[in-house]
């Protein structure tokens, strides 16, 4: 076993490295920085106790910002769950035209939040705005409205838009639970007489709640970090009315106090409130093994209460309930194969719409862009726009570097987080359950969270505007995904196929590259194929580390970005540059779709 351990640090300590470099140092910083006394260039000043968190806690906003937070991960998380749990019923079902439907599902998940941030922008501007023209039309509005640009209705905008931009996410997270019950348990409840709802309260229901547990826990760590769309929305706004803490501490630390050590003790607020979910997504992923440890064991006595009054189980014995008539399933059988394909084609058509308005919108001119009502269709199609975009921005820059950056990301994660999940799954040894453990903690942390220690120490080590320093950084917070879905795919390999290997004299990486990755490679496609997407869809690190213009160092969605919110936005030239950033991100997507589902919930199955 010693050997083994020994042999070990060889495969896991490239992992462990990235992780102490970028997220752990990162963190500790950002825990000094909050205790340090700062100018407006970041510079220490010596040390200040508790001051920062003082003047954060004398802040007018604070109250405003932190309502909002709740406000904000409570409905957002929980109108998602509650849409999400039809839409997995309905995408769990065979009718005709579901692929079509989950692809369209697949779009607002693949594309990313900057864009779809800047779609929905454009639909919610004042006068010219799509969404007042349809509710004027529909006659629920009188007169058009200010979406985010007027305080009383900012913040319920973004509200709405996150919530629309979180169902996609979450309803993939409970469809793969749902395709985890075994078949025959329904067909035991039909046995018994069970009818829909019956069926759905008493067998779908207790056997999905692993994974709703999984799919809360996860949305609220996702909702909670999502940065982009209230930023592109209406982080350009004066004042802090539709902030949360996590926008409201960028703002203190690089845009209106420029003060890192105030922003920074906000962080450290939102670290905290991320960590407890962590401990949750331990508690959940971990089950009776987490109980071994001391923190488990704690964090299960604060927390067994309300653990067993939620996770009550239905009564034991036979399934109370009532035969339907046979009119009624007369009736269901001969609607149904209208009804399901029906209400995906509205499914279908929600989702699409901001991308369908973005696609029409790139073919008009100023003149219709701006049009007062707006318009639907253009009045005259600017074909023309799809050429000039290459001369109005920068795309060609913005496109290079985004693939730049996107490409030596994904390939140092594969290179480090692939031997990784290969050992841990086909060996034991001392310290594994805390590497995998140590990994499980980082999923669940976004670049955000630890914006301003990042930033200080990207600073520190003269890296800011550097193509190596961001690239580490992506490749530190998309590590956990590869090593999870890995680790499962090499746990499911036969062990006698790596033992014939053996036989034949390989070592363990030759028997890695010669058999396992040959064997895995739907799951090694998947992994390279989402961690491309993540880093090509990254805003917030890009934003802070990787923005020079004038030396051609900025990303695509850091370009997009700052050209929304001018006196007069081409929206045109944007959504043509959106769409052909997005167009070969979603097919990449929908290409390893099937796969994907599986390896969302694969942490909470090991």
């Amino acid at each position: 076993m010693r050997h083994r351990t020994w042999r070990s640090l060889a495969w896991i300590s490239p992992s462990v490295l990235l992780i102490i470099a970028v997220i752990t140092l990162p963190a500790l910083r950002m825990v000094w920085t909050s205790l340090q006394l700062t100018d407006e260039t970041g510079v220490s000043h010596g040390f200040a106790g508790l001051a920062n968190y003082r003047r954060l806690l004398a802040e007018p906003a604070l109250v405003n910002v932190l309502s909002n937070t709740v406000v904000w991960v409570l409905l957002v998380v929980g109108v998602s769950i509650v849409a999400a749990l039809g839409l997995a019923q309905l995408l769990n079902k065979r009718f005709f035209g579901r692929r079509l439907v989950r692809w369209a599902l697949i779009v607002p998940w693949a594309t990313s939040l900057v864009m779809t941030s800047t779609v929905w922008r454009y639909m919610l501007e004042g006068g010219n705005g799509i969404v007042n023209r349809f509710l004027m039309d529909l006659g629920v509005i009188g007169a058009p409205i200010g979406w985010y640009q007027d305080p009383r209705y900012a913040f319920w905008s973004v509200v709405g838009v996150g919530i629309v931009v979180t169902i996609p996410f979450t309803t993939y997270v409970l469809l793969a639970g749902l395709q985890a019950i075994d078949p025959q348990v329904y067909e035991a409840g039909k046995l018994d007489g069970a009818g829909p709802w019956k069926t759905y309260r008493y067998i779908t229901l207790p056997l999905l709640r692993p994974a709703l547990v999984i799919a809360t826990i996860l949305v609220t760590i996702y909702v909670f970090n999502s940065f982009p769309v209230i930023w592109v929305i209406t982080g350009s706004n004066p004042g802090n009315f539709s902030d949360i803490t996590l926008t409201w501490a960028y703002k203190i630390a690089f845009r209106q106090q420029l003060n890192t050590g105030e922003g920074a003790a906000l962080s450290v607020f939102n670290v905290l409130i991320l960590i407890v979910v962590v401990l949750l997504y331990l508690r959940a992923v971990n089950g009776d093994k987490e109980r071994q440890t001391w923190l488990g064991r704690a964090w299960a006595a604060l927390t067994e209460r309300l653990g067993r009054r939620w996770s009550r189980r239905p009564p034991a014995g036979p399934v109370p309930v009532v035969a339907p008539g046979r009119a009624d399933r007369g009736v269901w059988r001969r609607v149904r194969p209208v009804a399901l394909p029906l209400a995906g084609l509205v499914v279908a058509a929600f989702f699409l719409a901001p991308y369908a308005v973005m696609f029409l919108a790139s073919f008009k001119d100023g003149a219709d862009l701006y049009a007062v009502p707006a318009t639907y269709l253009p009045q005259h199609w600017e074909w023309s726009n799809w050429v000039k975009v290459w001369d109005v921005l920068p795309l060609t820059m913005l496109l290079r570097n985004s693939l730049i950056i996107a490409a030596a990301s994904t390939a140092l994660v594969m290179v480090i987080a692939v031997p990784a999940a290969y050992y841990t799954a086909r060996n034991r040894f001392t310290g594994r359950t805390g590497f995998l453990n140590l990994v499980l903690i980082t999923q669940v942390l976004a670049p955000v969270a630890l914006v301003v220690g990042i930033y200080q120490e990207v600073v520190y080590v003269d890296g800011v505007n550097q193509y190596w320093a961001i690239v580490v950084v992506n490749a530190a917070f998309n590590l956990a995904f590869v090593t999870w879905i890995m680790n499962g795919q090499f746990a499911g390999v036969d062990f006698a196929i790596e033992e014939a290997a053996m036989m034949e004299g390989l070592g363990p990486m030759r028997r890695m590259l010669r058999i396992m990755l040959p064997v895995v490679r739907p799951g090694l496609v998947t992994a390279l194929v989402f961690t491309f997407i993540q880093v090509w869809n990254e805003f917030v690190i890009s934003l802070t580390v990787f923005n020079d213009p004038t030396h051609e160092r900025v990303t695509l969605p850091v370009g997009i970005q700052q050209l929304v919110g001018l006196n007069q936005t081409n929206y045109q030239y944007l959504f043509v540059a959106s769409l052909i950033a997005t167009v070969p991100v979603v097919v990449l997507f929908i290409t390893v779709e099937r796969h994907l589902v599986g390896g969302l919930t694969a942490g909470s199955v090991k």
